[in-house]
């Protein structure tokens, strides 16, 4: 797979960016030869890009150009089932907890066809300021904008 990106995976035809995910068509290009399925190393990078419009969407507009950044400290995956290539999927992301220095996302990978669960992944993101290049707490407003946004995580 050569998307390593968010701008990269919009280049492609089949992508759809909503402000709660990304829909995506996989392609055969994607898959490992012999495979068709999915690897799971490229879910991770299609999470990430999940992630990234995330960060367009939500943080970088109340940042408002500030420096700041943000440094995995977790990230929990459970694969379900197997992703077919050829099938479209929705990366639907949403805010599951918020604390003073770091917040939890959790993604969860649906099959459109069917509505059908494929993995589940909680990412812990430490916000980091990459000037001072340390951790530190995100602008206030941030804080208050992510906890508006945030859904408590659900048992299952």
């Amino acid at each position: 797979m050569d998307i390593t990106s968010l701008d990269r995976l919009r280049k492609t035809e089949d992508v759809v960016c909503r402000p709660d995910g990304i829909i995506i068509a996989i392609k055969d290009s994607w898959i490992i030869e012999g495979e068709d399925r999915l690897s799971y190393t490229t879910l991770i990078r299609l999470i990430e890009c999940c992630r990234e419009h995330h960060w367009q969407i939500d943080i970088l507009p109340v940042a408002k150009g500030k420096p700041l950044d943000s440094i995995c400290k977790l990230l929990t995956c459970d694969f379900i089932r197997p992703i077919a290539v050829g099938s479209t999927v929705f990366i639907k992301y949403q805010i599951t907890e918020v604390r003073r220095r770091s917040y939890t996302l959790r993604f969860k990978v649906l099959e459109t066809a069917n509505n059908s669960l494929c993995a589940e992944c909680d990412l812990v993101s430490v916000f980091y300021d990459p000037i001072a290049r340390q951790c530190k707490p995100p602008p206030s407003s941030l804080i208050d904008k992510l906890t508006e946004l945030c859904c408590p995580r659900r048992e299952k």
